[in-house]
């Protein structure tokens, strides 16, 4: 066998070993759950995920900035899940891993291809396989858009690298490879708008180990123009995706004020940061779900000068030795520079970290550790040997803790009780156990964990809003009116600025105070327009003060956002009927029939106007007999007031005698049930059908007859 195909051999055999290796480690999120964190919003509660693709998903996938972000791709890759495992959480947790395992491999080829180094490429493969800082972007289904658009970041970068070496070469294939690479860079923005540092990332791979930029650079002006030139496409995705973000995380309110977080304690903050996560890839103990960053929480001066001499030291090796170990200064710039977007300068949310934020910089910090113990060991006999057992003992460490940090995300339990033990002032993660408490039945226990969260920080908003719906659940209406004022004064994020108007809404009409439940539905709606479920309160609560024609304005909007809203369609049915438009009532009151075939009310008001209505052209007497038998039947002709719109069926459908019959039949039911009025009413009728004729609201109605809202 010839050292060609040796090569090959061997290179494919490490992809193998690299995919078992990853797969073996992470193989116990077969047996994980959904956790209430982020999961409930992104899958379990998300009906635009759970319907499957439809024009409406993707024009939703597309439009809306639910969950603080624009990536629709990501909202398809979670509805493809629901398509083929429903909501069963292993299918979601394996489709996470398998698109890891692939990542992995991808970066091995990647540096396997652009340098031509084995072991380093399995090295940094190896690293980003199994650091125990990546669990959480694998292990949490809500981190598809970490994996997914990693993806299509390696893949970017694989067909950019391809790019660079067809242009080398004069062939004009190059254009249709570099077209293809801005293609899947667009794909992976709309999976996660992080990957806005690639341009950088491709400027690094010129200048190492493409080597198509060289020191010093002021002797280069055409070929640093040439390479700018061609960035420039990814450069302008770049900001449109920046600004795209921006606008989704700044009108849902995630984007903190300098009053909620002053300037001076974010810089102070940054290089801590980047300290933090550059201690975590040699340590990575005491994971945890969240890190809080709480205004006040100022960092000691003597952190922040440590920190700040640390990063410059490095960042001054790494510029003094770019041209001796060129790999240090990519390595550098490539971890420094792809955490920018949430060091923090802009801060989105309360986190001071997240492990899941390392999954691309840590590729850089790889490219050091692996290049930089080559060069270490260059002049030792063996050093190749060094080299793989090195990795092996690396390789090991980091496998033997990710399996156990796996299994902190065996569900939200195990997952936020560990986090309260390492930090028992987190609000958030007593808030969180309370959700998955409340997910799991347990509403009691669910309130006492929220009240510690609200306990801990008096201004949580977010916790406010959960206590008051579980308050809700226990029929406690004043305390939960309580805790969704408390939410409204303290939260400025909007999407719990519209749960808090909605629940407070309900809570008003629950406890029959509509006039106040309307400004609180209309308030939720000034800020989003597009909710039917609170048109249609809204719609109820004017029904209840008076206003029918305000009340089917709210319906009709309700309907244009969902059309099939079986109550916004039965109740805007009622008001036009009373209000005489008849022929739109009997439209609404069929699509009802059409959602649901037992809706006994829709049933009998529609058999009544196609029986009695005025109107010859809206009368069907056969229909009207079929719809009313069979609100009859479910309710086995127990209801005098269903029997009788029966007998006026009969009539119009000229079965006189059966008419007659079911007259008697509502006559005695009622009767039996001390309805004297609906009693007289249906003797009326079975007088008038005595004589062959039918009954029409053109005539005196019996009032027990008249649909009514």
């Amino acid at each position: 066998m010839n050292k060609v195909r040796q090569a090959q051999l061997l290179k494919y055999l490490i992809c193998v070993l690299l995919a078992v290796i990853t797969f073996t480690a992470y193989a116990f999120v077969a047996n994980c759950v959904y956790v209430a964190f982020d999961d409930r919003n992104y899958i379990i509660g998300n009906f635009d995920i759970q319907n499957g693709f439809s024009w409406h998903a993707v024009k939703w996938a597309f439009t809306s900035f639910y969950s603080n972000n624009w990536h629709p791709l990501t909202w398809f890759s979670h509805i493809l899940d629901c398509r083929l495992y429903g909501l069963d959480p292993a299918g979601p947790h394996l489709t996470n891993l398998a698109i890891h395992v692939t990542n992995t491999v991808l970066v091995f080829l990647l540096f396997q291809n652009i340098t031509t180094k084995l072991w380093q490429s399995a090295f940094v493969a190896t690293l980003f396989a199994i650091h125990p800082m990546h669990v959480e972007s694998v292990a949490w289904v809500s981190e598809r858009k970490d994996v997914l658009s990693t993806f299509f970041l390696l893949l970017t970068l694989l067909a950019y690298a391809r790019y660079v070496e067809l242009a080398a070469a004069k062939k004009p294939a190059c254009w249709l490879v570099y077209a293809l690479s801005l293609f899947l860079f667009i794909l992976g923005l709309m999976s996660k708008p992080m990957l806005v540092t690639l341009p950088g990332i491709l400027f690094l791979l010129d200048f190492w180990p493409l080597r198509r930029v060289q020191l010093p650079l002021k002797n280069q002006p055409k070929v640093l123009r040439d390479v700018f030139v061609e960035k420039i496409p990814f450069i302008i995705l770049a900001g449109i995706s920046c600004v795209v973000t921006y606008i989704a995380q700044n009108t849902t309110g995630a984007v903190k004020s300098v009053q909620d977080f002053p300037l001076s304690q974010r810089l102070a903050h940054i290089p801590v940061s980047y300290e933090w996560y550059l201690f975590k890839i040699f340590w990575p103990a005491n994971l945890s779900v969240f890190y809080p960053f709480r205004t006040g929480d100022y960092v000691p001066a003597e952190d922040i000068v440590f920190a700040v001499l640390l990063l410059a030291a490095l960042t001054a090796f790494a510029v003094w030795r770019a041209r001796k170990y060129p790999w240090f200064i990519v390595g550098w710039l490539w971890f420094l520079g792809t955490l920018i977007p949430v060091i923090g300068l802009v801060q989105a949310g309360n986190q001071a970290y997240a492990d899941r934020y390392a999954y691309i910089p840590y590729i850089g910090l790889s490219i050091i550790l692996a290049w930089g113990l080559s060069e270490l060991l260059s002049r030792w006999p063996g050093q190749q040997i060094i080299l793989w057992v090195i990795t092996v003992f690396v390789a090991v460490a980091c496998f033997w803790r990710t399996t156990v940090e796996v299994r902190y995300w065996k569900d939200g339990f195990t997952l936020l009780n560990r986090t309260i033990a390492l930090d028992p002032k987190d609000e958030l993660a007593w808030a969180v156990l309370g959700l998955e408490y409340e997910v799991r039945g347990n509403n009691n226990k669910a309130i006492d964990y929220e009240t510690q969260a609200t306990t801990l920080d008096d201004q949580f908003g977010w916790a406010w809003l959960d206590l008051g719906r579980m308050l809700i659940i226990k029929g406690d209406y004043p305390a939960a009116e309580n805790a969704f004022q408390m939410a409204l004064q303290s939260d400025h994020f909007v999407p719990d600025r519209i749960d808090s108007y909605n629940n407070l809404g309900d809570v008003y009409v629950n406890t029959g105070q509509f006039a106040q439940a309307i400004p609180n539905y209309q308030s939720s709606l000034d800020l989003s327009p597009n909710q039917p479920l609170a048109l249609n309160g809204l719609g109820l609560s004017y029904v209840q003060t008076q206003q029918p024609d305000l009340a089917i304005t709210a319906y009709q909007n309700a309907i244009k956002l969902n059309p099939d809203f079986p109550e916004a369609h039965l109740s805007v049915a009622m008001l036009l009927a009373k209000a005489g438009r008849d022929s739109e009532a009997i439209s609404h009151y069929r699509k009802v029939v059409e959602l649901n075939t037992n809706t006994v009310i829709a049933l009998n008001n529609l058999a009544w106007l196609l029986a009695a209505d005025s109107d010859p052209k809206l009368r069907n007497g056969p229909e009207a007999v079929s719809l009313s038998q069979h609100a009859c039947e479910l309710t086995q002709y127990q209801e005098a007031f269903l029997i009788g719109t029966l007998a006026v069926a009969y009539a119009e459908a000229g079965r006189f005698n059966e008419a007659v019959t079911a007259s008697q039949k509502a006559q005695d039911v009622a009767l039996a049930h001390g309805q004297k009025v609906v009693a007289e009413q249906n003797l009326k009728l079975m007088q008038l059908f005595k004589s062959g004729k039918p009954f029409h609201l053109d005539t005196v109605a019996p009032p027990s007859q008249k649909p009514s809202p």
